[in-house]
C-alpha cells in the first residue's frame, strides 16, 4: 500500500526522549563538563553507540510524512547547543575574571568545538539532505554561530 506509514514509525518522543537525549546529548554534556581527561575527542563514543544514534536520526528523517521529523530534529539540534551555552557555558564564564576568564573562554571554546563536531556526526543525515534541500545553515555553521552570538557578545 503506497504511502502507508512504516509498521513501527519512530515518534519524536521515542527517538529524542528515549534515545538521542539520554544516550548521546546528556553523556556528551557530562563528559565536557567533567573534563576530557585521558579521553580523546574521537573516542567519546564507541562505534556501536555512534551508529545507534546515527541510525535513530536517519530513521527519523527518512520516514514518510507525517512521521518525518527532520524539521524537528534540526530545531532540537540548535536548541540543544543554544541551551548548553546559556545554561552551562555562560554561567561558568560569569564566575571568572581577568586572565582566568580568558583561560575559561579558551576551555569552553575547545569543548564547544568537540560538542559541535559530535552533534554534526549524530545528525549528519540532516546536513546531507534536509539542510541542503531547505537552504539552511549547516549544523557546523549553526553551532559556531550560536557560540559567537551567545558567548562572544
Amino acid at each position: 500500500m503506497a504511502g502507508a506509514p512504516p509498521p513501527n514509525p519512530v515518534t519524536i518522543e521515542e527517538g529524542w526522549e528515549k534515545e538521542i537525549l539520554p544516550k548521546a546529548i546528556l553523556p556528551l554534556e557530562k563528559i565536557l563538563n567533567e573534563g576530557l581527561q585521558d579521553r580523546q575527542k574521537r573516542d567519546l563514543f564507541g562505534p556501536r553507540e555512534y551508529v545507534h544514534i546515527y541510525t535513530i536520526c536517519y530513521n527519523m528523517c527518512t520516514q514518510r510524512n507525517p512521521f518525518n521529523w527532520s524539521e524537528q530534529l534540526y530545531a532540537k539540534h540548535n536548541e540543544t547547543i543554544s541551551n548548553y551555552l546559556t545554561q552551562t557555558v555562560l554561567p561558568s564564564l560569569r564566575d571568572h575574571h581577568s586572565e582566568f576568564l580568558l583561560v575559561e573562554v579558551k576551555r569552553r571554546w575547545e569543548n564547544h568545538k568537540i560538542m559541535n563536531e559530535w552533534m554534526r556526526k549524530f545528525f549528519m543525515y540532516l546536513d546531507r539532505y534536509y539542510v541542503k534541500h531547505n537552504s539552511l545553515p549547516s549544523l557546523h555553521v549553526s553551532g559556531i554561530k550560536f557560540f559567537k552570538e551567545q558567548v562572544g557578545r
